[in-house]
């Protein structure tokens, strides 16, 4: 039986990870993981268990593996709006590449964990976002009763929309105009105005 996912061996995950996004996980197998990994199907088995484990597995990974890869590029960022910012410029340009790749291959990782994976993902991005919603409100730059948490679900959904609509208004094919459209309403999003206040000032005197 496998273990803790993240106390199975590396090199096995990866291959899990890499089969999962190449074929994606109807067509994912032990046998194509091992073909991957260069092991016998045996040792896949051994070490992940079940086709169902393994892509669990896989999954988390991916998941942990884009995550960190969105820590690395906001925390080179000072202000919050920075940060989203620069998420979603990250999230655009992966965007730009899945397109490039053939239809039914290479699935989009971040398509593939919404639609199989979206738990730890989305916890994962909650738990990135609530210390830097924090940070920003002790800095004044949102409002200091705002409820970290659910602005920081705010944040993910926000940026995971750059990922599933087309655009409209905003080039998704230049990091200038992104990071410009975001920065010019992130904050404004997340000034802590109460439903109320809002209703109040759209109501015609």
């Amino acid at each position: 039986m496998p273990g803790d996912p993240t106390l199975l061996p590396t090199p096995l995950l990866v291959a899990a990870a890499d089969t999962l996004r190449q074929l994606g996980p109807r067509r994912f197998s032990l046998t194509a993981v091992a073909e991957t990994a260069g092991v016998s199907r045996g040792t896949v088995h051994n070490t992940l268990g079940t086709r169902d484990a393994a892509i669990t597995a896989a999954l988390d990974h991916l998941s942990a593996a884009f995550i960190a890869t969105l820590a690395a590029e906001v925390n080179e960022q000072s202000t919050l709006a920075d940060q989203v910012a620069a998420a979603a410029v990250l999230i655009s340009a992966h965007r730009r590449k899945k397109a490039s790749t053939p239809r039914g291959i290479n699935q989009g990782v971040l398509i593939l964990l919404l639609e199989h994976g979206n738990e730890a993902l989305l916890r994962r991005s909650v738990e990135l976002w609530t210390p830097l919603v924090r940070a920003a409100a002790r800095r004044g730059e949102v409002a200091a009763g705002i409820n970290a948490g659910r602005a920081s679900e705010w944040i993910m959904r926000v940026l995971f929309s750059f990922e599933l609509l087309p655009p409209i208004r905003v080039d998704l094919d230049n990091p200038r105009a992104v990071r410009r459209f975001v920065s010019d309403h992130i904050v404004a999003g997340l000034g802590g105005a109460s439903r109320d206040t809002q209703q109040e000032k759209e109501i015609p005197a």
